[in-house]
């Protein structure tokens, strides 16, 4: 295999990665507005949605190589983990967008 096309098939396996992340992320919102939040209260689906659209932002500035946005994906990823904490309903399966981020963090360092 040629450097250059080892280096296509990175960049292939880096919009992968983002494409997968942007479908989970609307999977997410579509989801919270089931009713299944219902119970964890109003202001908690209204949170939700918010931090994935902010979460959006930060993936659409990764896909353009902006490393300060890498900051941002961590950073609503602890936020998304301490409203789960605060209303009760963490679930150890949104740790999992920590290897996203240490995947992004070794690509664009």
């Amino acid at each position: 295999m040629t450097q250059k096309q080892a280096i296509a098939t990175q960049e292939i396996i880096f919009n992968i990665v983002l494409g997968l992340l942007f479908a989970l992320g609307i999977f997410d919102v579509l989801y919270s507005f089931t009713g299944a939040y219902a119970h964890l209260g109003l202001l908690y689906t209204a949170a939700h949605v918010f931090l994935n659209i902010i979460l959006f932002l930060a993936l659409s500035f990764i896909g353009s190589r902006e490393k300060w946005a890498l900051w941002l994906f961590l950073g609503v990823i602890f936020t998304h983990v301490g409203l789960d904490v605060y209303v009760h309903a963490f679930d150890y399966y949104k740790l999992l967008l920590i290897v996203p981020f240490i995947y992004f963090w070794v690509k664009l360092k």
